[in-house]
């Protein structure tokens, strides 16, 4: 049964293999290519302020149609890395959860910050 994200893939592949862009979706500049598009997302945020208004002009929460359009590029871009890189964003999504769920045990980690409540003790 295929997913709505096997689909999303496919019809990204298909987008991709229409323009002849594979040639060009190395690895080196498909990594590039998800930090230029972060980039651009932070880009947005510039300047602006957290909290509640009213904020000076130029200070204020990016529009949300702005940054959704920038999300919409760094996923696809990983999307296109994965495929180049032949990785399963899923399953080594599930993995990385796996080991970060043991790194940051909830009794350690509920509410806190540091980057590593379970290496406080070592």
């Amino acid at each position: 049964m295929e997913t709505s994200f096997d689909l999303l893939r496919l019809e990204l592949e298909q987008f991709v293999t229409a323009r002849d862009w594979k040639q060009f979706h190395t690895p080196k500049n498909m990594a590039t290519c998800i930090a230029v598009e972060a980039g651009e997302l932070l880009e947005h945020y510039i300047w602006t302020r957290d909290g509640e208004g009213p904020f000076p002009k130029g200070t204020e929460a990016p529009a949300k149609s702005a940054v959704s359009a920038e999300a919409a590029d760094i996923f696809m871009s990983l999307l296109n890395y994965c495929r180049v890189m032949d990785i399963d964003l899923i399953e080594v999504t599930r993995e990385k959860l796996k080991t970060l769920q043991s790194k940051y045990p909830v009794e350690l980690s509920r509410g806190s910050a540091e980057k590593s409540p379970g290496d406080r003790d070592a």
